[in-house]
């Protein structure tokens, strides 16, 4: 085990590469047993950028909190190079905070993150303490209320909700360009 270790610790950063070298080695000391190899090369799709994370707990009851948060998420936003869609990050995040202070008995947790990958993308997450899942109600003609889900569907580019232990995660991602 401990030669596998060092293989996969200072062997070739290439996955075909340490795929032929872990094979080779395998080999040499297995004699006639077959050898079987699985190597998966993981890509993340949430890859952060240096300081691209910012988090901020909003208790229940606390508008002072919720404000902070907002505040966040603005300068966030401006910081990274997203004021292309701040209007629209802004929007979904303070829907889904709403959503979480709401719908469970418990706090928020805002999560933003600068993610890499085919595509530079904001993440916003709000994690809370119950584990029902978000469901889009009807909100009626004259309805104030039922749109949120609706309106994170619209204008965030994909989304989605995560288990948590004894909650979950509601998220959302928006892509935005590149920082010049």
């Amino acid at each position: 085990m401990q030669t596998l270790t060092t293989l996969i610790t200072d062997g070739p950063t290439d996955v075909w590469e340490l795929a032929d070298r872990l094979i080779d080695v395998a080999e040499e000391r297995a004699g006639d047993d077959d050898v079987a190899l699985l190597l998966l090369l993981r890509r993340g799709l949430d890859a952060q950028q240096p300081g691209g994370r910012l988090q901020q707990h909003v208790p229940p009851g606390d508008p002072e909190a919720l404000t902070q948060a907002r505040h966040m998420i603005r300068a966030a936003v401006g910081a990274w190079g997203a004021r292309e869609r701040s209007d629209e990050i802004e929007l979904v995040a303070d829907e889904l905070i709403t959503n979480a202070l709401m719908h469970t008995e418990g706090a928020a947790i805002v999560t933003l993150r600068v993610l890499t990958g085919s595509d530079r993308r904001m993440r916003v997450e709000v994690e809370d303490s119950s584990s029902a899942l978000p469901r889009r109600r009807e909100a009626g003609e004259s309805g104030v209320s039922g749109r949120g889900l609706l309106l994170v569907d619209l204008l965030s580019d994909v989304w989605g909700v995560e288990a948590r232990g004894g909650g979950k995660c509601v998220w959302c991602e928006f892509v935005v360009r590149e920082r010049t």
